[in-house]
């Protein structure tokens, strides 16, 4: 005997199925490791990024050279075999003939080792600050890298489950079409569909390993170590005003210290060319050995000396230097106000897009997408019941895909910008209290 299916059953289970979905498909995550900490994996990179290093061996190089500074100039031995007559090479045949022994120094003028130590440390500073900036870009950039992998995954999760919506779509369709009721072409178009969801992962996959690469080849490893993110992202809220903001970057902001230190650099190498104007003194002591030429018995002469340049500097080339230095502390002055401007308008954008992006991630969270899921829904219902088109069907998915995307991307972006937001001041912030963490 032929047995018949219940229609009624055969019509609700779709969407017993897709009400399953929907209230657990989006909220529940398959166990996984835990997540790696974006701090943690910024501070690794600065550890051991080459980049890092690089400038830690310049420094290093300027300490030496620090030290060098200070140290007076070697002293200078000669001999001399002097007075002798072009025709003959022998020291006794004129009484003015000798063996020379010169031992002569340089004594540096006092405070000119101080200024030029004072220079050499001022340099110095301008690279530790460069260090510094080094090193909260690298942290930002990792930091950015990590939230936009867990973007990426997320939006792969959100394919892949509607993936799974549309197969159950396609099977709710196949019902209306096998009875005769709908059209092929509309089983085609959510094939279509389907394939075009489907296609989404390779471009996915292909981001992920570029992020991947990204943060590892920042952490110097090998770049296919996997890096674990959260399955779901949740949205991270502002609570710091712009103007907190901008006291924190003026007080942190390597990149301001660095103008600043450069400035200071400047002006001390000024002063120090000025004060270099000023000759230093060489002292020498010599020992000439005499032979006897007969009436002179060759008594030994000893001599003592010294020599001083004069500072004429009819050229002006100390004032130019000092000129130039001048002009390149006037520099770093200005540099120093073009960058804070620019940093109140990056900390004014980013917060602008931190802000909305958090307040539409609870917008879509809390009235749009549920909205979205109650009209695909009910889309269904109406369609299975026939009173509802294909076409409002097709869309109400669509919309449903679309919003989850923007809603995932808007979480995302809030934690993209708070990373911003601490490059632009220089130092990991709370923004619950608006203090900074050194």
């Amino acid at each position: 005997m032929r047995q018949f299916r219940n229609p009624i059953r055969t019509h609700l289970s779709p969407i017993l199925i897709l009400a399953t979905f929907f209230q657990f498909g989006i909220t529940s995550a398959s166990a996984q490791e835990p997540s790696d900490d974006p701090e943690q994996l910024a501070s690794a990179a600065v550890k051991s990024n080459p980049a890092i290093k690089t400038l830690v061996e310049q420094i290093s190089s300027l300490r030496y050279k620090t030290e060098a500074a200070s140290i007076w100039a070697d002293p200078v031995f000669a001999v001399e075999y002097s007075n002798v007559p072009w025709n003959t090479w022998s020291m006794g045949d004129s009484p003015m003939s000798g063996l020379k022994f010169k031992v002569q120094q340089k004594l540096t003028l006092p405070g000119k080792n101080r200024r030029r130590t004072e220079v050499m440390e001022a340099q110095t500073e301008v690279k530790r600050w460069q260090l510094r900036e080094k090193k909260n870009q690298l942290r930002a950039m990792v930091k950015k890298a990590y939230w936009n992998l867990a973007l990426v995954r997320e939006l792969r999760h959100i394919n892949e489950r509607h993936i799974k919506l549309v197969d159950q779509l396609i099977s709710v369709v196949r019902v209306k079409y096998q009875v005769g009721k709908v059209g092929q072409h509309d089983l085609l178009n959510l094939e279509v569909l389907r394939k075009k969801i489907k296609d989404d992962l390779g471009d996915y996959d292909q981001r992920q390993r570029q992020l991947t690469a990204a943060i590892n080849a920042a952490l110097h490893r090998d770049v296919a170590t996997n890096i674990n993110t959260p399955r779901e992202l949740v949205a991270s809220a502002p609570k710091a005003d712009i103007a907190a903001l901008v006291k924190l970057a003026k007080k942190y902001r390597p990149l301001l210290k660095e103008a600043k230190a450069r400035s200071s650099w400047q002006r001390l190498a000024a002063g120090q060319v000025e004060y270099e104007r000023w000759p230093d003194i060489s002292v020498w002591a010599g020992y000439n050995v005499r032979v006897s030429t007969g009436a002179d018995p060759g008594t030994d002469f000893f001599s003592v000396g010294l020599s001083v340049g004069l500072p004429l500097d009819y050229t002006g080339r100390t004032d130019s230097q000092k000129q130039e230095h001048l002009a390149s502390a006037s520099a770093a002055d200005e540099s120093y106000q073009a960058i804070f401007d620019q940093i109140r308008a990056e900390l004014e954008s980013s917060l602008a897009s931190w802000t909305r992006a958090y307040s539409k991630a609870k917008n879509y969270e809390t009235k749009i997408i549920p909205a979205a899921d109650r009209t695909l829904k009910a889309t269904l219902a109406a369609y299975q019941s026939d009173r509802a088109e294909f076409a409002s069907l097709y869309q109400a998915e669509l919309l449903l895909l679309d919003l989850e995307r923007a809603y995932t991307i808007a979480k995302a972006l809030t934690h993209v910008d708070s990373s911003t937001v601490q490059a632009s001041i220089g130092t990991p912030t709370d923004t619950k209290n608006s203090e900074a963490t050194p």
